[in-house]
């Protein structure tokens, strides 16, 4: 299996789905070659095409606290959209909404491989790095995992799952602990491709996994289940109820000390250390629709009317909120923090909570920090392009 070499051509290929459980592109003469198809070829613009499609702005990033270092172009096939991005220190995954998995140096911006891993049909949940094998990453489709080398591209092993899932995994030891859709907690062993362990909650299971200390893994259902689980045996360590979870996309945060859920039931959650002990909830006027962050013992989370909400970690006491300023904390820059709701971001004072600076944000669909405070922040565009944006 050849990993699909980064171009600056102009490429045309026909929309294509490979007959095989594995679709697999190869690049030769400029031209993008797959299985047969009926459709039209369709031109996939060249980067220069996609770049004035889509401006850096950087003016914009520029009052956020940042300037402009690279711009990369993942492989995007026709019509497809940036669906994933993940950091991974010296490069970072971009995974397409057909499946195409782009893996590129964060220092350069250069694209070390791409490849797509399975037809365009298939559902995909997570990209990982094995934390005992740096040199693997490790994406998962609902199905199954898919072990590539990190440096090459190459298909190192693929291993199905005893169910299907439908969380992003978290890691502990040799063992993938996702969320599955029947409402189970998979323990999938990585080192013979077997289920280690399983244990249930109600509803579905999309909110990623966390790991907390001593091994153990915090996770919530659709129809607000919590439970504390030993991510090596799979045993209960503690459980708490909601009357809903989070929405889509909608992830927990936690400080190891505290795990904090945004939930459908119009409350914002607090529950103690690694065994799910309830510590308080903040009622709101709607179902909530932003991720909390939790930083320095403070919690940050969209309330609704509210607006971004700056509460006590320990007790849920308010300390300030900003009516005017919605979305999720990404990071803080230059002792300020730096807000995005898909379209706006702001800086506000962050022991205030005032707005400092405000910009709009065209064609981004993602801002990711590397590290929480003062770090580079990376920016996707749903058109194909990563951005790396570093302190100014």
């Amino acid at each position: 299996m050849m990993p699909l070499k980064p171009t600056h051509a102009l490429l045309a290929m026909p929309r294509t789905v490979c007959c095989g459980a594995l679709a697999t592109l190869a690049l030769a003469g400029g031209l993008l070659a797959g299985c047969e198809s009926s459709s039209p070829a369709t031109v996939i613009t060249t980067p220069a095409e996609r770049a004035d499609a889509a401006p850096a702005q950087t003016d914009e990033f520029a009052k956020l606290g940042y300037r402009l270092e690279w711009r990369a172009f993942p492989t995007m096939l026709p019509g497809e959209t940036v669906e994933r991005l993940n950091l991974f220190g010296d490069v970072l995954a971009a995974q397409e909404s057909a499946g195409v998995v782009s893996v590129i140096e964060t220092r350069s911006g250069q694209v070390r491989w791409s490849e797509q891993v399975a037809g365009r049909l298939t559902n995909f949940v997570g990209i990982n790095r094995d934390e005992k094998t740096p040199d693997r990453l490790i994406v998962s489709s609902e199905t199954e995992a898919y072990f590539y080398d990190i440096s090459t591209g190459n298909l190192k092993a693929r291993q199905k799952f005893a169910q299907i899932v439908s969380s992003s995994p978290v890691q502990v030891g040799d063992i993938l602990v996702y969320g599955c859709l029947n409402g189970q907690v998979l323990g999938h062993l990585m080192l013979n491709g077997f289920r280690q362990w399983g244990a249930g909650l109600t509803g579905t299971i999309s909110t990623s996994p966390l790991e907390m200390p001593s091994g153990r893994v915090a996770v919530v259902s659709s129809t607000g289940d919590f439970a504390i689980i030993d991510g090596a045996t799979g045993l209960s360590q503690g459980r708490a109820r909601m009357f809903a979870g989070p929405a889509a996309g909608v992830e927990m945060a936690t400080n190891g000390a505290v795990t904090v859920i945004a939930s459908q039931d119009q409350s914002l959650y607090a529950f103690g250390g690694d065994i799910a002990s309830p510590m308080w909830r903040k009622r709101t006027d709607a179902p909530l629709k932003f991720s909390p962050v939790i930083h320095d013992g403070r919690v940050y989370c969209d309330l609704g009317a509210d607006g971004l909400t700056c509460l006590e970690a320990a007790s849920g006491k308010p300390i300030w909120n900003n009516a005017k300023v919605s979305g999720s904390v990404v990071g803080v820059r230059n002792k300020k923090l730096v807000v995005f709701n898909g379209s706006i971001a702001w800086t506000l004072d962050i022991a205030k909570g005032a707005i400092i600076d405000q910009v709009e944000l065209k064609n981004v669909s993602m801002l990711k920090p590397d590290t929480f405070v003062d770090g580079n922040l990376y920016v996707a565009a749903p058109s194909g392009i990563i951005t790396k944006f570093s302190p100014r």
